[in-house]
């Protein structure tokens, strides 16, 4: 009787196993075409926003962004673009691009780290209850 109930418990741990590997080395994929392309996965409204002066002067939003615990809340507006000359707006556009770029790296590195930590889990268990079937 023991004997089914460790095979139904080893071929769902295969099974669950794989489910995983497989979501977690697509995910770790996508984070590495964001290694190495970062444009492709930075999202559109960055990627839009500096794609012109004109989109970059306009502001980022509407509502101020809260910083700190509710106790202590500070209001962060960013402060409009005031009259700068076409070539230095575009010089900050294109700093803060490669910023944005840079934080789009780092983030997909991230991510690419822990889906191949959840990768390298799954695989010694799947081998190891694939090995316990294979011995019946």
């Amino acid at each position: 009787m023991k004997r089914p109930i460790f095979e139904i418990y080893a071929s769902l741990v295969c099974f669950v196993t794989i489910v995983c590997c497989s979501v977690w080395l697509g995910m770790g994929l996508y984070s590495l075409a964001g290694v190495l392309k970062p444009k492709i996965t930075l999202d559109s409204w960055r990627y839009q926003r500096h794609q012109s002066n004109r989109q970059f002067q306009q502001p980022a939003l509407g509502e101020p962004i809260f910083l700190g615990p509710p106790s202590a809340v500070e209001a962060y507006k960013p402060e409009p673009i005031e009259n700068l000359s076409d070539k230095e707006i575009t010089e900050q556009r294109l700093a803060s691009y490669q910023l944005e770029l840079q934080s789009e790296v780092r983030k997909n590195q991230q991510k690419l780290i822990k889906s191949l930590i959840a990768v390298f889990i799954c695989l010694p268990l799947y081998f190891l209850h694939w090995r316990f079937l294979r011995l019946k």
